[in-house]
């Protein structure tokens, strides 16, 4: 059943109408993810903690990329580098609950 999410919100974001200037689908989706990252880092998991941080920072620096008028490479490569960092120690944490 987790396989068909990706699906969900794919049909959800067509669904939904774009608001002026407002933030777009995955913008919002990948600040929910940094947020329940931050949350269940604080509380208990932190590899699934910052797994979750790395992807929605990721994501987020990706929308805004493509979404911005000047496309600097360096404003995508230093983002996605930090946050694919972030995944590698996040796998090498000893002993992470």
């Amino acid at each position: 059943m987790l396989w068909r999410w990706p699906l969900v919100l794919a049909r959800l974001s067509k669904k939904l109408p774009p608001l002026k200037g407002a933030a777009s689908f995955w913008q919002v989706f990948s600040i929910a993810l940094v947020v329940i990252g931050v949350t269940l880092g604080i509380f208990s998991a932190v590899r699934t903690g910052s797994i979750l941080v790395a992807a929605g920072g990721a994501l987020y620096a990706y929308v805004s990329y493509t979404t911005s008028l000047t496309k600097r490479t360096i404003e995508l490569l230093i983002p996605i580098g930090v946050t694919l960092l972030l995944f590698v120690v996040s796998l090498t944490l000893p002993h992470a609950k």
